[in-house]
């Protein structure tokens, strides 16, 4: 797998071979549904995989919540948490990750990098932009799809962000595997170690 915060390293994941990991948490889904589609260009120049194994996903790293009452998530603090990790990813990701490139690329690669850091930004947009996966069973399942149709095939949930309370996190796994989970796999969106490796493993 390659982590890609740009074009040129979403292409170079196809065109290595590897599986792409991308982020939803700073780029609105069309966003990312364009960095997939530059993966896809890559992995139809490979000629030679850096591994012996060939992976063509698309894993999709996000945070994620899901709720019996969205008024009530707001009373334990959801909307704190989410700007808790927002602001801390932004200043990490341009001091850290970012750190290395000049200003303009940095913004062109995540725009809402400085406005995030400075508080700027209503931070229900994400949610609007379903740059998170956050709501009721119902919201969360709409919001899942999408990223299907940009061509996500693994979704990566952060679930335990900011102050959350644990009771809270253990029930949004609850309704995840109760409520959300199976109408994927009504879909036919389960897939198994068999179904990846076409029976490599047994």
């Amino acid at each position: 797998w390659l982590a890609a915060a740009s074009e040129t390293s979403a292409y170079n994941a196809g065109r290595l071979g590897l599986g792409l990991l991308s982020f939803a948490l700073m780029q609105p889904v069309e966003k990312m549904a364009e960095a997939i589609s530059t993966y896809r260009r890559g992995q139809a120049d490979c000629e030679q995989p850096l591994s012996k194994v060939k992976n063509d996903r698309v894993g999709a790293y996000t945070l994620v919540h899901c709720t019996d009452d969205p008024e009530e998530a707001e009373r334990y603090g959801l909307w704190d948490s989410v700007k808790w990790w927002y602001q801390n990813l932004a200043q990490f990701t341009l001091e850290w990750e970012l750190a290395h490139l000049p200003e303009e690329a940095k913004a062109k690669a995540f725009p809402l990098l400085e406005p995030t850091i400075r508080g700027e930004i209503d931070i229900r947009r994400y949610t609007e932009q379903d740059m998170i996966i956050i709501g009721t069973p119902e919201e969360c399942l709409r919001k899942i799809l999408r990223y299907e149709a940009a061509g996500v095939d693994q979704l990566l949930c952060y679930s335990q962000f900011g102050t959350l309370p644990h009771e809270k996190v253990m029930r949004s796994i609850e309704l995840l595997g109760t409520e959300v989970i199976p109408r994927l796999e009504k879909r036919g969106h389960r897939v198994d170690y068999d179904a990846l490796f076409n029976g490599a493993g047994t």
